[in-house]
């Protein structure tokens, strides 16, 4: 071990020191990857597997948020249609193509509501909102799937007679309505004529478990990498030592003679 005491040198303890930081950094990202892939596995699996519509009261009932576990199901809910205060998202985009959003809140049979995305239309570059067909009138049931509210951005508009927004957050929309909104929106997957349906989301949860051991084989290569440049170093002292003791040797040869 003596041959390797110049790992204490201080220029060595910060080289092990950064090392262990870089290490315990890139332990950190890998499970973080890996935490954001079980998470969107199991929003896919959700996904693929919500295929019968669960009573909106079992899956968000009023007053209560929306549970991580519960994103992405299908839920069935039976209310009317509140077509004066109907919500406008821009600038959004659907299967690759821009347009509009057209959100409608509806009032359930306790008083509160669900904001439900009744499709989407694509815009007409001519930057109005193109025609869109009305709420049905009366009594209707919704199948959507819940999705939570997005955050906060930009603000709210009063245009036409509709209310205009970037984004679907439910505190942006608060004191606007006479009533509480649920705690998430819904997109209608069987919308009207008229309308496109979202996209049925779709995680690529194989692109995060890849970044997860990606960040893990650095962290791996990192003592690799410090028993590398120790030995290194070892060989160069190992080499400078042996060349001090032959040019030492060479030197007392070619000394005068007596």
């Amino acid at each position: 071990m003596q041959r390797f005491r110049f790992v204490l040198a201080p220029r060595w303890l910060l080289l092990t020191a950064a090392g262990l930081i870089v290490m315990v950094v890139c332990g950190l990202l890998s499970q973080w990857q890996w935490d954001r892939a079980v998470m969107r596995a199991a929003a896919n699996e959700v996904i693929e597997e919500s295929r019968v519509a669960a009573p909106v009261e079992e899956v968000l009932p009023a007053g209560a948020a929306l549970d991580d576990a519960d994103r992405w199901t299908l839920v069935e809910a039976t209310g009317v249609y509140d077509a004066e205060h109907e919500i406008v998202l821009r600038a959004q985009t659907n299967d690759s193509i821009n347009g509009f959003e057209i959100v409608t809140p509806l009032v359930l049979e306790d008083g509160t509501a669900l904001l439900v995305d009744r499709g989407f239309v694509a815009s007409e570059s001519t930057g109005h909102v193109p025609d869109y067909p009305a709420p049905p009138a009366g009594e209707v049931t919704v199948t959507g799937r819940l999705y939570e509210s997005e955050p906060e951005g930009g603000s709210v508009a009063e245009v036409d007679g509709h209310l205009e927004s970037r984004r679907l957050s439910l505190e942006m929309f608060e004191g606007r309505f006479d009533y509480e909104l649920r705690g998430a929106w819904v997109a209608d997957v069987e919308p009207a004529e008229g309308f496109t349906a979202l996209e049925t989301p779709s995680f690529k949860d194989w692109q995060n478990y890849s970044y997860a051991v990606q960040w893990a084989l650095f962290a791996a290569m990192v003592p690799v990498g410090w028993f590398v440049l120790v030995r290194r170093e070892r060989k160069e002292m190992d080499e400078a030592e042996n060349a001090e003791r032959i040019d030492g040797s060479q030197a007392r040869r070619s000394g005068p003679r007596r």
